[in-house]
């Protein structure tokens, strides 16, 4: 492949990836100062993203969005990844140790995607919408699957986010986050309650692979009446030691602290449907 077409192809996916947590459509002008490139150079990346569906046009007002063509891909990369059925048992032995749903989320780019889930049997559980993706500062999901980003990517990437208050309890201050991602380096999980949704107590756990990432994580939620710090707590080891043996199988090394590392530009999914952790 010619080096020129490698370099359109990399800043395509820079493009898409200005429009993670933006609040509203960007138009030429605005991607051009995020790229720092020309205003004709975007331009002409910005029709050939159009013409595939990955970005759509607002019309007369000449701003863009994420198009459909991304919500696909991303339904296409839940079905054929073999996490889902790597963690499925793993999930249904969370979900028996604990009687609250447990979910698998995967990292696409800077978003992260829920990809599959066991549900509590209480008459009163959590119940997530699959194929939902969400930006992964949210939640203590989110906080793991930093893990492995550099302490200054996660600084950037909350800059250009700006994290939304969802509930009263919602951190969003990013010197804060960046404080809860270490502790979870540390600690091997997060534990927070109500950042997303209201009345919800969530633990997240990550799942490491070989090269030392973090493309996924496992969430055990539930009513906060039930399922807060100090239900959790006797769960917590045997809970990372399930969630561990999914990190086994892809080749990582769990139960050591996770390392940021570097990372490759990436694609970005946006799937807009219901709740998250």
């Amino acid at each position: 492949m010619a080096e020129s077409s490698i370099r359109v192809i990399v800043r395509a996916v820079k493009i898409l990836d200005c429009f993670v947590g933006a609040r509203s459509p960007l138009g030429i002008t605005d991607l051009s100062k995020e790229m720092r490139l020309s205003k004709s150079t975007v331009h002409h990346v910005v029709t050939t993203l159009v013409g595939t569906g990955l970005l759509t046009s607002d019309g007369a007002s000449r701003r863009y969005r994420l198009g459909p063509k991304l919500a696909h891909l991303g339904n296409a990369f839940i079905q054929s990844t073999d996490l889902r059925d790597l963690a499925r048992r793993r999930l249904i032995e969370l979900r028996d140790l604990t009687d609250e749903t447990a979910s698998l989320h995967l990292k696409f780019g800077t978003q992260r995607i829920i990809s599959d889930q066991v549900v509590s049997t209480h008459g009163i559980r959590r119940v997530l919408s699959l194929g939902l993706g969400r930006p992964i500062y949210l939640g203590a999901m989110g906080i793991v699957l930093m893990g492995d980003m550099s302490d200054g990517d996660i600084l950037r990437l909350l800059k250009r986010g700006r994290p939304e208050k969802l509930t009263p309890s919602t951190v969003t201050n990013p010197q804060e986050i960046l404080k809860l991602v270490q502790a979870a380096r540390a600690d091997g999980y997060s534990m927070l309650n109500e950042q997303t949704d209201e009345g919800v107590g969530v633990i997240a756990f990550p799942i490491h692979d070989h090269m030392g990432s973090i493309p996924a994580g496992i969430v055990v939620s539930g009513p906060i009446q039930r399922w807060q710090s100090k239900t959790i707590a006797p769960y917590v080891k045997r809970m990372r030691r399930i969630v561990d043996r999914v990190s086994s199988q892809l080749g990582g090394h769990p139960g050591e602290s996770s390392a940021p590392i570097a990372r490759a530009p990436s694609i970005v999914v946006a799937i807009n449907t219901a709740e998250s952790s």
